[in-house]
């Protein structure tokens, strides 16, 4: 489907229309909790969609060619920043120049708070690959151009991700919005409460997927009453993300047409990233919106926990034994891909009693892109992390520099973030039902069971790194690499 299809549909029209109606009247009661990337929380009352833009707080930091860091918080700051970052990932991209390439692109991620993307891109630019790559993507990214959606399939999106959707977003021209939790969430809660006024009827068209936050926020419309669910990041293709972020840019760039909204921001593209900008501010926690949370039913039995997405709970699993029988089959010539492996897993040479595809597929917790992305790493590395310790470390985290742990606005990285809770229990409490009452007060998990078995993961990933000791307290290097995060539940 081209953009002229696609925004002619009745719906997606009806949609612009009310956009255009709703958003300069609409109260948001913003209400942020302090954390690294805002200093002091934020509580503000706005009235119009164009004034949230005022209220942006992302702190944040990356360096330039020259070392020298650059710093903003403001959208003002901001938008000066990535200004200068997209320039020079630009130029580097279109000189094919891939160690500067590959530079600017982890700035990106630093910026935005996210490492998932690192191996994948240290990849590309190792086999010479990189800049073309994101060549390719602009080209279908854009949003003034005559491409299909149906460009971004399978075989030309090789990953998309909270981190490469900010790439390809600075790396373009004509306005593509940076697509992630936060700015899905907020234009589904909208796209919600459309749908709840329009009386064309009829199965929802559009879907805008989001993912989970870390803490209590809620970015899910499907978690207010009356609200549409949103597809979570972790259960769609990497094609269905990067058409979501097309699909949002031609709706952002359709209704900035037919209003001044922005002015002052300059050109259309600039104007589309404020609109972006104040999305992402109101995604934060969709309570801003003033909808009324479903209910959280009670749980009730000893493998029930609370509602997805909320907790550190992760998906039970015996991390050294995966990552050593993954070793073992990448040695035998196996093919590197999830399904191959979870095929395989039931027959490995460690197995006394044969698991289920679906305890396999659960065993995969940890290799995934929002956890430590280990499928397709080559051999030399994965050996060093099956080997463990600080070596493992640095190898797992792409990074021969081990920089400390940064809290991702979003819910990923579990595996680690079990590891510092863990520790923290093991140093606040001498017993197991001490232990297990911490996490469960702190609301790390909802359930003894669910906190039990973010313990078992915790220990398990912990020994294995080096970051916790026999007796699962923390060492020097836990000290050192989680510095002074701060957790909130």
């Amino acid at each position: 489907m081209k953009r002229e299809q696609f925004l002619t549909q009745p719906e997606v029209a009806s949609f612009v229309e009310w956009l255009q109606a709703n958003l300069p009247t609409l109260t948001f009661n913003l209400n942020f909790k302090a954390s690294k990337f805002v200093p002091g929380g934020l509580i503000a009352q706005v009235q119009g969609f164009e004034q949230v833009i005022g209220h942006y707080r992302w702190k944040a930091s990356w360096q330039d060619a020259q070392q020298q860091s650059v710093n903003s918080q403001s959208w003002v700051q901001t938008r000066q920043s990535l200004g200068q970052l997209g320039a020079w990932l630009k130029r580097a991209v279109d000189a094919g120049d891939e160690p500067q390439a590959l530079q600017a692109c982890l700035q990106v991620l630093r910026w935005g708070g996210v490492r998932g993307a690192i191996p994948f891109l240290q990849r590309l630019a190792a086999n010479g690959e990189l800049s073309a790559y994101l060549r390719k993507m602009a080209g279908l990214i854009a949003l003034d151009g005559e491409q299909d959606l149906d460009d971004l399939n399978a075989s030309s999106v090789q990953r998309f991700d909270a981190g490469l959707t900010k790439i390809h977003a600075l790396l373009d021209a004509s306005g593509s919005p940076i697509y992630d939790s936060r700015v899905g969430a907020a234009m589904g809660m909208l796209y919600s409460l459309f749908r709840q006024q329009w009386s064309g009827g009829g199965k929802p068209l559009l879907a805008f997927p989001s993912g989970s936050a870390r803490g209590s926020q809620l970015r899910d419309p499907g978690a207010f009453v009356n609200g549409l669910a949103a597809r979570q990041f972790s259960s769609i293709s990497y094609e269905t993300w990067a058409r979501s972020q097309v699909r949002l840019g031609w709706i952002i760039r359709e209704l900035l047409g037919r209003t001044n909204w922005f002015a002052d921001q300059g050109a259309l593209p600039a104007r589309c990233h404020a609109f972006e900008a104040s999305l992402f501010v109101l995604g934060y926690d969709l309570r801003c919106f003033g909808g009324v949370p479903v209910a959280v039913v009670p749980v009730v039995g000893k493998n029930k926990r609370k509602r997805q997405g909320t907790g550190w709970v992760p998906t039970g699993h015996p991390f050294r034994q995966v990552i050593q029988d993954y070793l073992v089959y990448r040695r035998s010539g196996g093919q590197d891909n999830k399904e191959s492996f979870v095929n395989w897993l039931p027959t490995r040479p460690s197995e006394k009693e044969p698991i289920s595809h679906e305890t396999a597929n659960g065993y995969c917790f940890a290799f995934s892109i929002f956890e430590f992305d280990l499928f397709e790493r080559p051999l030399d590395v994965l050996e060093r992390i099956v080997a463990g310790g600080e070596d493992g470390l640095r190898a797992v985290l792409a990074s021969e520099v081990l920089e400390p742990f940064s809290l991702s606005d979003e819910r990923v990285n579990v595996c680690l973030v079990d590891v510092l809770i863990t520790g923290t229990a093991y140093q606040r409490a001498q017993t197991a039902d001490a232990r297990a009452a911490y996490i469960l007060n702190a609301g790390y998990a909802g359930t003894e069971n669910a906190a039990n078995t973010l313990l078992s993961l915790g220990r398990n990933v912990g020994q294995h790194f080096g970051l916790l000791n026999a007796q699962y307290l923390p060492t020097p290097l836990f000290e050192r690499f989680f510095g002074d995060c701060e957790l909130d539940a």
